[in-house]
């Protein structure tokens, strides 16, 4: 194993071609990137990138990305990149950012090894760091680009932390001094549409959609948030809450479904109203355990839909929180082609037995009525995050 000190931003020629000559050879080295030390190693040679997982510990299914020189490169090697696709490159590379692309490398250009050479889509870097880029533009192919740690740890922060991670199994080590604290790159899969932010690093999603010009890009989700909105969250917005979850829980979309409830007034945490809890006790349906919150901008952006008892909810959230506008449903207008006369889920506190009872009846039918819709859209949102 040899190391070596360098200036990351005047980097020596030998250097440069001691690395190449390491990459040539199969072997593994160490670089400094804009934000951590990743391991580098030649993707086409298969043994190469045999000892590179192994040395991760890292399993086949989860490949790593391709450091590349300049977007030119990846073009030159990637032959299909749409006009939109390369105009958003221009806004983030150089810098902090690995972009998930289509795989469509030219084979008799650049073909990389098992496990990458089957991939759908491939993942490109393209550090804002001179010496790795010109170490690149030297090798003249892309090489791998994964932090220098080993799966599942945490990020390293120095050279003397990759050693500790891996012990003499490597073959060249630069040391470009100590990184900050930097959270890795920010992943974008730009095979999605709208593109999806795959990791929050350094770049957060609100600098990340600045960088692009304001284009829509959704985090990645494992769950589906469906909120239910009412006044004081104690009556009808915690039985709607109830009954969603009891008729999703029959079905294959009860893994990625959860539901919860809020209100627009800002009260004290309190249970349930007594004669709601009575009536969904009644149907099977239990929130004696509910406590009420009023609704906040962290629930709203958090949720994927926010389905309102009233029109006085929906006027509430739309001025409020007017760029979440397409969030917002009306639970009795939901997927109505006409507009009702009287679009709202009637409040029952105050009322009797049988009123909260009708309530109930009410809320129950319009889900009911909506469940084809709702199903469709989780199958779209499974999809869209890949998820089983």
């Amino acid at each position: 194993m040899e190391y070596i000190k360098i200036n990351a931003e005047h980097p020596d020629k030998k250097h440069i071609q001691k690395a190449v000559d390491v990459l040539d050879r199969g072997g593994i080295i160490v670089y400094p990137t804009d934000t951590l030390y990743g391991l580098g190693v030649d993707v086409t040679n298969p043994k190469a990138m045999q000892k590179l997982f192994n040395l991760k510990q890292r399993a086949h299914k989860q490949p790593v990305s391709l450091l590349a020189h300049s977007i030119d490169q990846i073009e030159f090697f990637n032959k299909s990149c749409p006009i939109e696709i390369h105009s958003r490159l221009m806004r983030l590379l150089p810098g902090k950012f690995t972009v998930l692309l289509e795989n469509t490398l030219i084979q008799d250009l650049f073909k990389p090894a098992p496990p990458m050479d089957e991939l759908k889509k491939i993942g490109w870097r393209v550090p804002d760091h001179t010496f790795v880029r010109e170490l690149v533009k030297s090798f003249g192919k892309p090489i791998s680009t994964t932090s220098a740690n080993v799966s599942g740890l945490g990020n390293v922060r120095n050279i003397a932390e990759v050693v500790s991670h891996f012990g003499d199994k490597l073959d060249l080590l630069f040391d470009a001094g100590p990184i900050g604290n930097s959270r890795g790159s920010t992943i974008l899969d730009f095979t999605k549409e709208p593109a999806m932010m795959l990791r929050e690093g350094d770049m957060t999603l609100s600098e990340t959609r600045e960088r692009l010009g304001g284009i829509e890009i959704r985090p990645k989700k494992e769950f589906f948030d469906i909120v239910f909105v009412c006044s004081g969250n104690i009556c009808r917005s915690p039985m709607a809450a109830g009954i969603l979850k009891a008729m999703v829980s029959k079905t294959r979309f009860r893994h990625i479904v959860r539901v919860s409830s809020a209100g627009t007034l800002l009260l004290p945490p309190s249970p349930a109203h007594e004669m709601a809890e009575k009536v969904a006790a009644a149907n099977e349906i239990d929130i004696h355990r509910h406590t009420s919150r009023p609704i906040n901008s962290k629930i709203v952006e958090q949720a994927e839909l926010i389905v309102c008892m009233a029109v006085n909810h929906l006027d509430y959230l739309k001025k409020v929180f007017p760029q979440f506008k397409d969030k917002f449903v009306l639970l009795k207008q939901w997927n109505k082609p006409f507009p009702l006369a009287n679009p709202s889920i009637a409040d029952p506190i105050g009322h009797d037995v049988d009123f909260f009872s009708d309530t109930f009846a009410s809320i129950h039918y319009e889900l009911k009525r909506n469940l084809p819709h709702l199903f469709s859209r989780l199958k779209a949102f499974m999809a869209y995050h890949d998820l089983v």
